[in-house]
């Protein structure tokens, strides 16, 4: 069987594009620059939703019932964000301790970071094949949560018997796909 067909189980998904007046594959190219200095690369963010206690909190979750960490899912999108903070040079991965990052790393104007590696395209994603998993919208279609000014979500596969071939597929914009490593999300700070 083909693993790279196989949809994940659980999925931290974030929508990424044009940021601090650089392009998607300027961006996804300094992701894999970061990559072979560290090994891992890091996702900038900010705002309320998947915070790093709260992702730290699904991927365990996740670890314990699928005994897989999620992926995280970057959906393409096609506002800008023009960052005005400047580089980011330390992380935690508690909230507390913070300690400088041993490279370079392209992190502007973010709060946290998710910690991933392995980063690829992704055909055919569709946001119906998820569920929102906690908030407001716990349970229902990730298409119905994704939207407007909502960039972020913990999400994770409908059951069999639930799935259809209707689903809402984005394939006229890049998706992308990282393996989530412990710590799996960080606090940043300048």
């Amino acid at each position: 069987m083909d693993n790279s067909k196989i949809k994940p189980e659980n999925i931290i998904v974030m929508k990424v594009g044009p940021h601090s007046n650089m392009s998607l594959s300027e961006i996804i190219k300094t992701k894999q620059e970061e990559e072979t200095i560290h090994g891992v690369h890091y996702w900038g963010y900010s705002g309320v939703l998947c915070q790093p206690k709260k992702a730290q909190e699904f991927c365990r979750w996740s670890l314990s019932v699928s005994n897989q960490a999620p992926r995280l899912i970057l959906i393409e999108t096609q506002s800008s964000y023009i960052s005005n903070i400047g580089a980011i040079n330390y992380f935690s991965s508690n909230g507390n301790d913070f300690e400088a990052f041993s490279g370079p790393v392209q992190l502007q104007g973010a709060q946290f970071a998710f910690v991933s590696r392995k980063l690829k395209k992704v055909e055919n994603f569709a946001l119906d094949d998820y569920l929102v998993v906690g908030g407001k919208n716990d349970g229902k279609p990730l298409s119905l949560h994704l939207r407007y000014r909502v960039n972020k979500s913990f999400a994770r596969i409908k059951p069999c018997n639930f799935m259809d071939n209707k689903g809402d597929t984005v394939p006229q914009i890049t998706v992308l796909e990282a393996e989530l490593v412990y710590p799996y999300a960080i606090w940043l700070e300048s």
